[in-house]
């Protein structure tokens, strides 16, 4: 790195203009972010710095980027795509895209990067959206076909698509609750779909839940999704001869690299997973699952998340682009009563709840104004 920095080649117009247009949806960061072309970047790097490569940089150079929580994007071009590897404080993602152009990094390309880490969304989704832009537009980008792929870490090979799970209808009032007791005071008030979310690592005590809770639920009108547990869930499924009240499972992002996807799909269970971006919503798709989870939407405590709340107008920018895609969605994060009718506005035909159930002083009221709410079926 030299002691004479070059910022990389910036449309400043094209990024004002962006972050005019849809700072008021997304919000806008107080950082000055900046794009520096490779080898001409300053020797005092901060975490508002994005160094942008042609082809691979050395690892010594990668370590002081990292050290210094600014962003690296290697780019090279393969055949009629660009190869994009991200690294961040966030981890590292490789993606494939249509190449619009010879340039890898051309003055539209940084404008877009730039507005997007400035209206606050990590590396790796800002790199998605900027490869996604329609050249000469300044609509946000909503066409999945010009989206990158996914390659790493990929579920599925980039030019290759899973054979799908069977589909989910409208999942409606989705209740996530902590045992299999919840299960059985909610399935009489004809909940549409439930979700046992037990966190434990006694094996025995994770099948005694499962079993109590399919036994709930089997004959009933609501649909029982297995947080996390996957092998014990298809297990028990199995050994009912798939009659056994289990409807589907539910991963988070970090659970899908050591499910069994295939065994997963053989046992004819849906499969629905959480995602918190658009990077997390491309490499989800490829496997073609039941559902996906939007979120967190709303600040909440029930769990650790790995992002920022995203908000109404992400919910709303992600909800655009994959119900092509996937049509059944669920707003997740933070949803309770009052903001319930402000995601289904959004279009989805589901959203999750926690303590709006669980810390219900009266439980059976309140599942029926939650059920309120929601479209007659």
């Amino acid at each position: 790195m030299t002691r004479n920095p070059l910022p990389a080649g910036l449309d400043g117009a094209l990024r004002d203009t962006l972050l005019a247009r849809y700072g008021a949806t997304f919000g806008t960061s107080d950082k000055a972010w900046r794009a520096w072309v490779q080898g001409n970047a300053p020797a005092a790097l901060g975490d508002a710095d994005v160094v942008l490569f042609d082809g691979e940089a050395d690892e010594a150079t990668l370590a002081r980027i990292a050290g210094a929580g600014a962003i690296a994007i290697e780019s090279d071009r393969e055949g009629g795509q660009w190869s994009d590897t991200v690294r961040s404080p966030m981890g590292t993602w490789v993606f494939s895209a249509h190449a619009d152009d010879d340039t890898a990094h051309s003055p539209a390309f940084v404008a877009v990067l730039l507005a997007c880490l400035a209206l606050h969304f990590p590396a790796h989704d800002a790199l998605c959206l900027a490869r996604a832009w329609q050249p000469g537009s300044l609509d946000w980008p909503v066409d999945f076909a010009r989206f990158p792929h996914v390659r790493h870490a990929a579920l599925v090979a980039p030019e290759q698509r899973a054979e799908p799970f069977a589909p989910c209808p409208p999942l409606a009032l989705y209740a996530v609750v902590p045992s299999a007791e919840w299960i059985e005071r909610l399935v009489p008030l004809a909940v549409p779909t439930v979700q046992l979310r037990f966190k434990s690592d006694d094996a025995q005590a994770v099948r005694s839940e499962i079993e109590r809770a399919a036994k709930a639920a089997r004959g009933s009108a609501s649909r029982l999704f297995i947080n996390d547990h996957w092998r014990a869930a298809i297990d028990y499924h199995a050994s009912q001869g798939g009659d056994s009240g289990i409807y589907g499972i539910h991963l988070g992002q970090e659970d899908l690299d050591e499910a069994d996807l295939d065994a997963l799909r053989a046992s004819g269970l849906r499969l629905g997973v959480s995602t918190h971006g658009y990077a997390e919503m491309l490499r989800v798709a490829t496997i073609g699952p039941s559902y996906l989870a939007l979120g967190a939407i709303f600040p909440t405590t029930t769990k650790i998340m790995p992002t920022a709340p995203q908000g109404l107008g992400r919910f709303h920018a992600y909800v655009k682009l994959m119900q092509p895609v996937v049509p059944s969605l669920v707003g997740i994060g933070g949803v309770d009563a009052v903001r319930l009718p402000e995601v289904l506005a959004v279009g989805v035909g589901s959203a999750a709840v926690v303590r709006a159930i669980t810390e219900a002083a009266d439980v059976p009221a309140a599942v029926t104004n939650l059920l309120g709410m929601f479209p007659a079926a």
